[in-house]
C-alpha cells in the first residue's frame, strides 16, 4: 500500500542566524514563529493527517504545535514525541534538554509516552542516540519501522496521512532524499515499505502537492 508522508523541517532558532552551535537546544526566534504560522496557513493537509510526530528538541516541539495547530488542536490528530528522529548530531544546539527541563516548558504534551524505554539515554549522544553515520542510519531505520507501524494503525480512519517535524541534517535518513527543505516547510512524499520494512520515498514536485 501507498501512504503519504510530510517531512517537515523545524522553524528559525535562535542558533540559525550567526549560525551558533553552542547555544544549548535553541528555541524558536520570532521569525520562526511567524514562519510556523504560515505553515499552519499553507498547509493544504491539515484535514488528511492522523499522527504528527515530532523531534523533542525546543524548535521542533514549537514547530509542531503552532505550524500544525489547525489539526491538533481540533483533536483530529495527535502529537507524538519520538527521539529517534531528533538532530544528528552531538552539538548544544542538537543536543535536547531533559525531560523534566521541558515538562515545565511544556506541560500539556504528553511525556509519559517519551520517558518509555529511555531508561537513562536521553537526552545524551550516545548508544541508540550516537551521531556516528552508522549509528545513524540505523536510528533511520528505526524510525521508518516506526512509520510502517503508524501508517498501518491509521488505515481505514480517513486521516492516514502523517506529519514528521524533525531536522535538516536527518531528515535525509527517513527519506533517503538529501535535499534541503527551508525552514517550516515541508515535502510530501507518496512512500511504501519493503518486506523488511524498509521505506520507498518519491517526492511529490513542489506545486502538485
Amino acid at each position: 500500500m501507498v501512504y503519504r508522508l510530510h517531512l517537515v523541517r523545524h522553524g528559525q532558532a535562535t542558533h540559525n542566524p550567526n549560525h551558533d552551535i553552542t547555544i544549548p537546544d535553541p528555541p524558536l526566534t520570532e521569525t520562526g514563529i511567524q514562519q510556523s504560522i504560515k505553515l499552519n496557513e499553507d498547509f493544504p493537509y491539515h484535514q488528511n493527517v492522523g499522527l504528527v510526530i515530532t523531534s523533542p528538541l525546543r524548535r521542533t516541539l514549537q514547530t509542531a504545535i503552532i505550524g500544525f495547530s489547525t489539526c491538533l488542536d481540533g483533536g483530529t490528530a495527535r502529537l507524538s514525541l519520538e527521539p529517534e528522529i531528533q538532530a544528528h548530531s552531538s552539538r548544544p544546539c542538537d543536543t535536547g534538554s531533559t525531560v523534566e527541563c521541558l515538562q515545565i516548558e511544556f506541560p500539556d504534551l504528553r511525556w509519559s509516552e517519551l520517558d518509555q524505554g529511555l531508561g537513562d539515554i536521553y537526552p545524551a549522544k550516545k548508544g541508540i542516540y550516537a551521531t556516528d553515520v552508522e549509528s545513524l542510519e540505523k536510528r533511520g531505520g528505526r524510525a521508518q519501522g516506526l512509520l510502517l507501524r503508524e501508517f498501518k494503525r491509521l488505515e481505514g480512519t480517513g486521516r492516514e496521512d502523517i506529519v514528521v517535524v524533525s531536522h535538516g541534517g536527518f531528515l535525509g535518513y527517513i527519506s533517503g532524499h538529501r535535499e534541503g527543505i527551508p525552514n517550516s516547510r515541508w515535502r510530501t512524499f507518496l512512500v511504501d515499505f519493503d518486506d523488511y520494512g524498509r521505506i520507498s520515498a518519491k517526492p511529490i514536485p513542489i506545486g502538485l502537492e
